[in-house]
């Protein structure tokens, strides 16, 4: 039976992750006292517009230009970026992946455990685990690759780009493959920049998208709106691209892989929370 997915939407726990979010990024952008507390009352009249059809990467997406200007701070992770950025070259550096499809998903998944809210005593532990998919359509993936000859892959947080590296270069025997990363810094999401410090040399076009949380076609350039729209498969990575994406209808071209990391993304899903997603829609 296939799994019904509701299009995702804002929960009752979002206003305390969002003000967390707000909070710990205006604490990686400044120490001037007076600075945070303008940016809190900022934060506050873009937060009252939160409601149970919100998207939340819709505000994280307004706050964080907000604290980039008062802050003066165009990367306020940066350095959170390059510690995560190490800690993922040293775990990966200790897989020895096969080359199946299979295996490539999974650790792609895998790379999705780094995340801003994990202690980096945490992440060394779930980075060690090899994820159980309880939505599982790697199957659906391999069939519908048989007749692919485009793929967009939209990338997550910088440090998982390691970990995409496998997934990156088995499709790229299958089809031409465009990378998707932001142009410019937001939150901890790979920059093209980034791409730089991880010394990768990665085996597909790479191609720069808007600096915001999760993937938004109609902000997109006129030449990425239009591939996205012919491309026959699109890789979804993380969270917030399956935010703004749950909201198209589904045609099954999309490829979401990532870990349901709180009670509104598991909810729409019919999971639970914790739980690995590799789902074609």
């Amino acid at each position: 039976m296939p799994t019904v997915v509701s299009p995702m939407k804002a929960g009752p726990e979002c206003l305390d992750c969002l003000r967390n979010l707000a909070r710990q990024t205006t604490e990686f952008a400044t120490s001037d006292s007076l600075v945070r507390s303008e940016i809190e009352r900022e934060v506050a009249k873009i937060l009252e517009r939160l409601s149970p059809e919100t998207v939340p990467t819709d505000l994280s997406n307004e706050f964080h230009p907000v604290i980039k200007k008062l802050s003066g701070n165009p990367d306020p992770y940066r350095e959170r970026k390059l510690r995560e950025i190490e800690m993922a070259k040293l775990a990966f550096s200790k897989i020895r992946p096969r080359e199946d499809l299979r295996s490539c998903v999974e650790i792609a998944a895998q790379g999705n455990a780094i995340d801003f809210f994990v202690d980096p005593e945490s992440l060394g532990r779930e980075l060690s685990v090899r994820p159980n998919f309880v939505i599982d359509d790697i199957a659906k993936l391999e069939r519908k690759l048989e007749g692919v000859k485009d793929i967009l892959y939209l990338a997550d947080n910088a440090a998982e780009v390691f970990f995409d590296l496998p997934l990156l270069t088995f499709l790229g025997r299958k089809a031409r493959v465009g990378y998707v990363v932001k142009e410019s810094p937001v939150q901890n999401d790979l920059a093209v920049g980034d791409i730089r410090l991880t010394g990768l040399r990665l085996p597909a076009e790479i191609i720069p998208s808007p600096a915001t949380v999760g993937f938004y076609p109609d902000r997109a350039s006129p030449q990425l709106r239009e591939r996205f729209a012919r491309t026959d498969l699109v890789v979804a990575k993380g969270m917030g691209n399956y935010e703004t994406l749950s909201k198209l209808p589904e045609s099954g071209k999309f490829f979401y892989i990532f870990r349901a990391k709180c009670g509104p993304v598991a909810r729409s899903l019919g999971v639970k929370v914790g739980d690995y997603v590799a789902m074609l829609r």
